[in-house]
């Protein structure tokens, strides 16, 4: 697939020494040259935010120039911006609220994951709770949660509400007795699907890699579809308009 406009990935652990991410800004230089030889050229760096952080505002945004430093090394073009993969728990909503934790590339989009275990309920409430306070929730990795795991309609009532649904680029990579990656598939094609992201760790085990996945997609849907997936929505987030 032609890729002339430079993916966007928007759910990435790049931040060296930040969180189970990047351990090294060494790491993070492999991860980045990584991405960018598998198309991307935009990323939005999501270091965890959860109870257990304890890297502050001001920390973050350091290693964050650091890594946009690297990033210009290897094309003045290649653009980071910041945010947070916020795990939903009992005051994360007044973090946000307090600056504390950051929305995506300072826009109203946030990313969200949950407990894989978490009740719909709770998960429903919760998402409700964020944009009535003026969030555009994302729910990290879809894919992960059992109280959605083929429940076509209960994603659906979550779109409804104002969310928007990202799948890991590897959950959707899996061959043809690949049953969980197969209806995965058939969620994007469904439109069930907004986001492609890598949630990238490092560059072993969960390395930056996209096109295995747009390979497996290009089966089922058209390129339009793609592009749609990993730059036109994305880009909607970066410029804080609605997808």
């Amino acid at each position: 697939m032609r890729n002339d406009y430079g993916y966007i990935d928007i759910h990435a652990h790049i931040l060296p020494e930040v969180d189970d991410g990047a351990k090294s800004i060494d790491e993070t230089r492999a991860m980045l040259r990584m991405a960018y030889d598998q198309g991307v050229r935009t990323i939005i760096a999501t270091p965890h935010a959860d109870s257990d952080s304890d890297k502050d505002t001001s920390y973050l945004l350091h290693q964050l120039t650091l890594v946009r430093e690297e990033a210009f090394k290897i094309d003045n073009n290649f653009q980071i911006y910041l945010g947070n993969e916020i795990y939903y728990e009992n005051g994360c909503l007044t973090k946000l609220k307090q600056g504390k934790i950051f929305t995506m590339a300072e826009s109203r989009y946030v990313l969200v994951e949950f407990h894989p275990q978490e009740s719909y309920n709770i998960m429903y409430e919760g998402m409700r709770n964020f944009i009535l306070e003026g969030y555009i929730p994302i729910i990290a990795h879809i894919e992960r949660y059992g109280c959605l795991r083929k429940k076509e309609n209960r994603i659906q009532e979550l779109i409804e509400l104002g969310c928007y649904m990202q799948v890991n680029a590897k959950s959707l990579s899996g061959g043809l007795f690949d049953f969980e990656s197969a209806y995965l598939r058939k969620l994007v094609v469904k439109g069930l699907v907004h986001i492609i992201a890598t949630d990238c760790h490092n560059n072993t085990f969960r390395p930056p890699v996209i096109e295995e996945c747009v390979k497996k997609l290009l089966k089922c849907v058209d390129e339009e579809k793609i592009k749609c997936l990993l730059f036109d929505n994305p880009k909607k987030i970066l410029e804080d308009q609605y997808i």
